[in-house]
């Protein structure tokens, strides 16, 4: 290879040098060819080597290291310009940039047809300086455990993550099937031939192809937004923003403010590419966000409005359940808990990690949240309305701790209806009804632009004239580059990521969820087990004593059994809607933001059935124990051993279907408050169509409606269990009451049947609130 000159700029100037000076050495030593005087350099740091390939730097065993991009390095290739610190990460700079070598054309990326369609490695590596040089052998494997080729210090990585390969046409990416996936110029991949200046994505590292060798770059959280005419237009054509463009440096709070209407949660959905925009760019550290958000989504975070915790459960138990869904299923519980120490530990949550929730502040509470969201370690950290409802003092803790994470090497943007610390924040961003830019800049040039003396009057004037305060602020910036109008994405809208955990494993984590939640609310344990004993004490308020005892004189039939049994038929779908009806609707904000980072809807839903189906099976075994205790059985089982143990299933089976209904229900409504009403409703239905107040058999419409009621096929298979036939006056005509095992299994089999046809049902209900809708 030929290799030109290489210039050195130190503190004391710039020096050329020539290929003829093949090696040449940097240190304290005063012998050095180049003397950096500071005590964190050795006398003899580092060398600079001219090779077949051309220049590199080499670290000469120093004491405090050599550093590029903040990351201790041993070799590095100088092909491109870079900079690197001697002895610590802001020691002494050295800039390395490689003349040109004349008549040789510098190298070319060409596109391929691979998945994506043009290589994205020099866009990205534009001003970036790599943290480590690879040489890709005949086979190189990736992964986070100390015995691959590549190690990836990273929980997002897999410990064995993919295959580098090279073959006759060049190289060959192999993923190992994992959790979080491996990308190629943002998309992700099974396997994909490789070409020059293909970025490839592991995580938060990035390694750029550049023919056998691959630059590494580690996203360390330093990342700059700009964001260029994003649009969104709704249905009937109402603008909810309106050419939105801003540049956000990195390591940056943003605060982003605005009267009510202004559209400040359209472009929080915007930015995260939750809820994509209809026009416009997002770029992401120099790589457009929509068309490569199957890789970036990794590296955002989002902490809604609404909390996305479990009030019941401690800080760290919270957090322990929260890392075994995001991370992959090969990282061990001591790596999670380590990281968990981590998270707990940068946001002061120390003293409160063994303690409930419920029981935390406002702001220890919203810094809760947070840490779900940085357990992942994301470089750009959203927040909504972080500081609602928390009283000045508050507010403010959650604004210096929002300033803390930025400076720390987050980029953070927080959008707020609160004024009052806008002094900690970089930038804010002023928007108008319809989504309109009125100002963004400085927090202290904010009230001096408006020319009031309160941010009260910058709503007000704002609200009032979005138009004109857009068109001052327009006027005021300095017009950027003529480029081209805001083109539509060419992506679809986001798409809720791949699961990171099979099916079975995220069942299982997510039922012992639900289990520690309810045990560790003891209220709640007790309404749970209060209600199937308070319906109990009413079946011993029904007059006789001849329980579903045949009795001995005909004459002496009477209303008694059908009169338990529709206590405990309708009692069973009441204690099964009030456990199901409410469950979906006040995890919504945890489900939604679970669901953005890979949760299976399967496996959520299952999880609710399998607890819930535990809870209904120990609620019908009160109910019937307890209820019918001291009265007479019925003579024989037709299915089960015990025609008890079938009185006792036919009411679990019975109280879990109407579980799935409340499920169902609960996916739909909007709030908590709306389903009272219709819960009433429901067992008000339930109890006319039973077939236990008045017959319901040869009634055209009434007959054919009580076949979809799950008290209509429950009361039927208790009756066919105590032969209600030969207990009451003037037995029904209803062949589903027949004393026969054929009878009571038909009644359990439709009664099964729309339990799995409703759980469909709430399966579907739940795309509702599917990422992008």
């Amino acid at each position: 290879m030929t290799a030109g000159a290489l210039l050195i700029g130190s503190a004391d100037g710039e020096r050329r040098i020539t290929p003829a000076e093949t090696v040449l050495r940097i240190g304290r030593d005063p012998l050095c060819r180049i003397v950096v005087d500071d005590p964190r350099v050795s006398r003899e740091h580092v060398e600079v080597v001219l090779r077949t390939d051309g220049w590199w730097l080499r670290d000469l065993g120093s004491h405090n290291g050599t550093y590029a991009g903040g990351v201790r390095v041993d070799e590095l290739d100088l092909t491109r310009p870079c900079q690197v610190r001697l002895g610590a990460a802001d020691g002494p700079s050295l800039t390395l940039r490689p003349e040109p070598v004349p008549g040789v054309p510098p190298p070319t990326v060409t596109a391929a047809n691979h998945p994506a369609t043009a290589a994205s490695g020099p866009r990205f590596e534009a001003g970036r300086v790599p943290s480590a040089i690879h040489r890709a052998a005949h086979r190189t494997r990736i992964g986070r455990a100390p015995d691959n080729d590549i190690v990836l210090d990273d929980l997002q990585v897999s410990r064995y993550h993919a295959d580098l390969l090279r073959t006759p046409d060049g190289l060959r990416l192999v993923d190992l099937g994992t959790s979080n996936g491996t990308f190629v110029n943002g998309r992700r991949i099974a396997e994909a031939d490789l070409r020059p200046g293909d970025l490839l994505s592991f995580g938060r590292h990035q390694l750029v192809v550049d023919g056998t060798q691959l630059r590494e770059y580690v996203d360390t959280g330093r990342v700059s937004l700009h964001v260029d005419g994003l649009g969104v237009t709704v249905a009937g054509g109402r603008r909810l923003l309106s050419g939105v463009g801003f540049a956000l440096d990195e390591c940056s709070l943003l605060a982003v403010v605005g009267p009510s209407g202004a559209g400040k949660s359209t472009l929080l959905g915007a930015l995260t590419g939750y809820r994509p925009a209809n026009e416009g760019a997002v770029v992401y550290q120099g790589r457009d966000l929509y068309a490569e958000y199957d890789d970036l989504r990794q590296r955002i975070g989002l902490v809604p409005q609404d909390d996305i915790l479990h009030l019941a459960l401690t800080v760290r138990r919270a957090l322990r359940f929260a890392a075994a869904l995001r991370f992959g299923s090969d990282v061990t519980s001591a790596e999670r808990e380590q990281r968990i120490d981590e998270v707990i530990g940068q946001l002061g949550l120390t003293a409160q990690a063994d303690q409930r929730i419920e029981t935390l502040s406002g702001g220890q509470r919203k810094r809760t949240s947070v840490a779900l969201e940085l357990l992942t370690e994301p470089s750009l950290l959203f927040l909504d309305e972080p500081t609602s409802g928390l009283d000045p003092s508050l507010d403010r803790d959650v604004m210096v701790s929002l300033r803390d994470l930025a400076d720390r090497g987050r980029t953070v943007v927080v959008v707020t209806h609160s004024p009052l610390h806008l002094n900690v924040c970089d930038r804010v961003l002023v928007l108008g009804r319809g989504g309109k830019v009125a100002y963004f800049g400085p927090p202290g040039e904010l009230l001096p632009f408006f020319g009031v003396q309160e941010y009260a009057d910058v709503f007000k004037q704002v609200y009032d004239d979005p138009d004109g305060w857009a068109a001052r602020f327009a006027a005021r910036v300095t017009p950027r580059p003529a480029a081209a109008a805001p083109v539509v994405p060419s992506t679809p809208p986001a798409q809720a990521p791949p699961a990171r955990q099979g099916w079975w494993r995220q069942l299982t984590i997510l039922t012992r969820r639900i289990a520690a939640v309810t045990l560790a609310d003891r209220m709640y344990v007790a309404l749970l087990l209060g209600l199937p004993l308070g319906l109990a004490a009413l079946l011993h308020v029904i007059p006789g004593d001849n329980g579903f005892a045949v009795p001995g004189d005909p004459l002496a039939r009477g209303t008694e059994a059908s009169q338990l049994l529709v206590v405990l038929i309708v009692g069973a779908v009441f204690f099964g809607l009030a456990g199901g009806v409410r469950e979906l609707v006040r995890e919504r904000p945890i489900y939604r933001r679970e669901r953005a980072v890979g949760l299976a809807p399967g496996a959520y839903l299952g999880s609710k059935v399998l607890a819930f189906g535990v809870v209904n099976g120990v609620q019908a075994a009160l109910f019937v124990l307890v209820g019918l205790a001291g009265r007479p059985g019925a003579p024989e089982a037709l299915a089960l051993r015990w025609p008890l143990l079938e009185l006792i299933a036919v009411v679990w089976l019975t109280a879990l279907v109407a579980t799935v209904t409340g499920l169902l229900v609960s996916a739909y409504v909007s709030s908590g408050e709306q389903t009272m009403p219709i819960l009433v409703g429901l067992v008000m239905a339930q109890l006319v169509l039973c077939g236990g107040l008045f017959e319901v058999v040869g009634r055209s419409g009434v007959e054919q409606l009580s076949w979809l009621a799950p008290s209509r096929w429950g009361y039927a298979a208790a009756a066919a269990t105590v032969d209600l036939r030969s207990l009451v006056v003037n037995p029904s005509a209803d062949a589903l009451w027949k004393h026969t095992a054929a009878a009571w299994w038909w009644a359990m089999g439709v009664l099964a049947l729309q339990g799995v046809a409703l759980t469909g049902a709430a399966r579907w209900a739940l795309r509702r609130h599917e990422p992008g809708r």
